[in-house]
Protein backbone atom coordinates (compact mmCIF):
# COMPACT_ATOMS: atom_id res chain seq x y z
CA UNK A 1 0.00 0.00 0.00
CA UNK A 2 1.19 3.77 -1.02
CA UNK A 3 1.38 5.66 1.76
CA UNK A 4 1.12 9.65 1.13
CA UNK A 5 1.22 12.56 3.29
CA UNK A 6 -2.17 15.27 2.47
CA UNK A 7 -2.54 18.50 3.77
CA UNK A 8 -5.28 19.58 5.70
CA UNK A 9 -6.50 22.97 6.99
CA UNK A 10 -7.94 24.70 10.41
CA UNK A 11 -8.93 28.00 10.18
CA UNK A 12 -8.15 30.54 13.16
CA UNK A 13 -11.73 31.09 14.29
CA UNK A 14 -12.45 29.83 17.85
CA UNK A 15 -13.98 26.88 16.16
CA UNK A 16 -13.86 22.99 16.24
CA UNK A 17 -13.16 21.44 12.68
CA UNK A 18 -13.55 18.18 11.60
CA UNK A 19 -11.41 16.22 9.37
CA UNK A 20 -11.48 12.53 8.23
CA UNK A 21 -7.13 11.37 8.73
CA UNK A 22 -6.29 7.77 7.97
CA UNK A 23 -2.66 8.04 9.02
CA UNK A 24 -0.48 9.83 11.82
CA UNK A 25 -0.10 13.57 11.83
CA UNK A 26 3.57 14.51 10.65
CA UNK A 27 3.71 18.38 11.00
CA UNK A 28 2.05 21.44 11.94
CA UNK A 29 2.71 24.87 10.57
CA UNK A 30 0.90 27.91 9.71
CA UNK A 31 2.07 30.00 6.37
CA UNK A 32 -0.95 32.29 6.63
CA UNK A 33 -1.88 34.14 9.98
CA UNK A 34 -5.07 32.78 9.51
CA UNK A 35 -4.81 29.43 8.75
CA UNK A 36 -2.71 26.19 10.92
CA UNK A 37 -1.78 23.53 8.50
CA UNK A 38 -1.85 19.82 9.47
CA UNK A 39 0.11 17.25 7.28
CA UNK A 40 -0.78 13.86 8.07
CA UNK A 41 -0.04 10.31 6.28
CA UNK A 42 -2.86 9.17 3.87
CA UNK A 43 -3.25 5.18 3.03
CA UNK A 44 -5.43 5.70 0.19
CA UNK A 45 -7.63 3.31 2.03
CA UNK A 46 -11.08 4.91 3.87
CA UNK A 47 -11.48 1.88 6.17
CA UNK A 48 -8.52 3.46 8.34
CA UNK A 49 -10.03 6.68 8.51
CA UNK A 50 -10.63 8.75 11.87
CA UNK A 51 -13.09 11.30 12.06
CA UNK A 52 -10.81 13.80 14.61
CA UNK A 53 -11.84 17.80 15.39
CA UNK A 54 -9.41 20.65 15.75
CA UNK A 55 -9.31 23.88 16.98
CA UNK A 56 -6.62 26.58 16.74
CA UNK A 57 -5.89 28.22 20.48
CA UNK A 58 -3.86 31.72 20.52
CA UNK A 59 -1.13 32.34 22.93
CA UNK A 60 -1.96 32.70 26.77
CA UNK A 61 -5.91 31.92 25.47
CA UNK A 62 -7.69 29.11 27.98
CA UNK A 63 -7.45 25.82 25.83
CA UNK A 64 -9.71 22.38 25.77
CA UNK A 65 -8.23 19.06 24.19
CA UNK A 66 -4.85 17.34 23.59
CA UNK A 67 -1.90 19.88 22.41
CA UNK A 68 -0.76 18.30 18.37
CA UNK A 69 1.54 20.95 17.79
CA UNK A 70 2.48 24.99 17.82
CA UNK A 71 2.68 26.97 14.77
CA UNK A 72 4.30 30.32 14.45
CA UNK A 73 2.39 32.04 11.60
CA UNK A 74 4.74 33.95 8.83
CA UNK A 75 6.52 36.73 10.47
CA UNK A 76 6.63 35.82 13.83
CA UNK A 77 4.19 37.85 15.36
CA UNK A 78 1.36 35.22 15.80
CA UNK A 79 1.92 31.60 17.65
CA UNK A 80 -1.27 29.50 17.80
CA UNK A 81 -1.37 26.10 19.68
CA UNK A 82 -3.48 23.70 17.48
CA UNK A 83 -5.43 21.06 20.13
CA UNK A 84 -7.34 18.18 19.31
CA UNK A 85 -11.43 17.05 20.82
CA UNK A 86 -10.76 14.72 23.58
Amino acid sequence: MNTRVLRYEVPVDDQWHTHRLQGDIVHVAARRPDVVEIWAEHHGNKTFEVERRFRVFGTGHPADGVHIGTAIAAGGALVWHLREAL
